[in-house]
């Protein structure tokens, strides 16, 4: 018996890559968020008005900080972005690479000021023009678009996934929200592609048949760094995430399988 178990051990280290880190089976196929299950309510944004009297959107590890006076200004790379204040409860941003509108964003405010949504529409030369809209609830603040919100769409957006695994990749994808990943297990960056990625990379590696580790990120910084665990019985997925740069903002996320 000990010989045999001995044998096992030797034959798993020697074929790790091939064998015993191949991921389960079990990985593939249609997921189901479980809201009830799950702790993480989506993303904090955060908008304030800077001492310049400009609108600063931070989300703790990504910031924008733009003027809302009409006038057309660059901000490098051969794009211009202009802000418009288009009533009490709406703004709309106007970006133009090369003088060719690449994307507008309209953001809107309900009448009773507790609701925020942007709509961003993105352009492109080849391809169809692509929308993307996310709701946020307010968490603090009551007039204008200033105070805390949170990301009420993302769990709408992430409610069913699909997941293909090998040893050398994984594919994601979320339908709802017309996004999907292809990232090689051995860290290298990988794109998201779908509506408004805005240059967010995944990054993923494998540490067992049934674990990895991913790491997000927008232009090159840090957006949620977690790992998806796969249950013994292939039922169940969590998804287990946290903000770097805000340690209270993390949470878990509960898969099914369909």
């Amino acid at each position: 018996m000990r010989n045999t178990y001995f044998s096992w051990v030797v034959l798993c280290a020697s074929m790790a890559t091939l064998g015993c880190r191949t991921p389960s089976s079990d990985w593939n196929g249609a997921w189901k968020l479980d809201p009830a299950k799950s702790s993480y309510q989506g993303q904090v944004l955060v908008i304030s008005i800077t001492a310049d009297g400009d609108y600063r959107y931070d989300e703790g590890n990504w910031s924008f900080t733009f003027p809302c006076d009409g006038k057309e200004r660059p901000v490098g790379d051969n794009r211009t972005r202009v802000c418009v204040r288009t009533g009490v409860t709406a703004l709309d941003i106007t970006q133009k690479e090369n003088g060719v509108k690449t994307r507008s964003t309209h953001d809107e405010l309900s009448t009773d000021g507790k609701v925020f949504t942007t709509t961003v529409t993105e352009f492109r030369a080849s391809g169809p023009i692509i929308t993307h809209q996310t709701t946020f609830s307010r968490l603090s603040g009551s007039s204008d678009f200033t105070g805390q919100w949170r990301d009420t769409s993302y769990l709408h957006q992430h409610a069913d996934m699909t997941l293909r695994l090998d040893n050398q990749a994984v594919h994601i994808s979320y339908p709802n929200a017309g996004q999907h990943i292809d990232a090689p297990f051995d860290g290298v960056d990988a794109a998201v592609h779908g509506p408004n990625p805005d240059g967010m990379t995944y990054t993923a590696r494998l540490v067992g048949r049934r674990e990895f580790l991913y790491v997000t990120k927008r232009n090159d910084k840090v957006l949620s760094q977690g790992s998806l665990k796969l249950s013994y019985d292939g039922r169940a997925i969590i998804d287990s995430r946290s903000n770097p740069d805000r340690p209270n903002d993390k949470g878990s996320l509960v898969y099914e399988k369909k």
